[in-house]
């Protein structure tokens, strides 16, 4: 930002040097430019300077949601999830699974269900280990 407040410098030392005056037309409006220009740059100034303030509060505040975040989950037994629709990564009590009410857990980001606990989401393991030692023993029977 300082960049800019040196060309505005240089540009208003430039016309004074020039000799452009306020007497002719095309002076008045080369010195309002100027002095525009060199209001605009103060103001970039000190937004610049709020805008780092504000980062470094927002920085701090997800530093401690972070924080919380996991005191959370290590004081809780928590079930996490990921959106198949839109990714965003899901926590919710495990005391929901056991709960006598049907429960749906939406994700907030897209509103898709991404659990209930009617059983219609659990998930059932297959025999693909056996599967795939089925399929290597036929592959090594045909080789020999």
């Amino acid at each position: 930002m300082r960049d800019i407040s040196e060309k505005v410098s240089y540009l208003q030392g430039l016309s004074e040097g020039l000799n452009i005056s306020d007497g002719n037309p095309q002076g008045k409006i080369i010195t309002g430019i100027l002095a525009v220009l060199d209001d605009i740059s103060g103001i970039l100034v000190d937004m610049r300077s709020e805008f780092n303030i504000v980062k470094e509060y927002i920085e701090s505040i997800d530093d401690d949601l972070f924080e919380l975040e996991e005191n959370f989950k290590q004081d809780r037994d928590v079930i996490e999830l990921r959106c198949d629709n839109c990714g965003e990564e899901l926590c919710f009590d495990a005391d929901l699974i056991e709960d006598d009410d049907v429960i749906e857990i939406i994700c907030p980001r897209c509103n898709e269900v991404v659990f209930v606990n009617d059983g219609s989401f659990d998930y059932e393991y297959s025999d693909y280990d056996d599967e795939m030692g089925d399929e290597q023993e036929i592959r090594r029977n045909t080789d020999s």
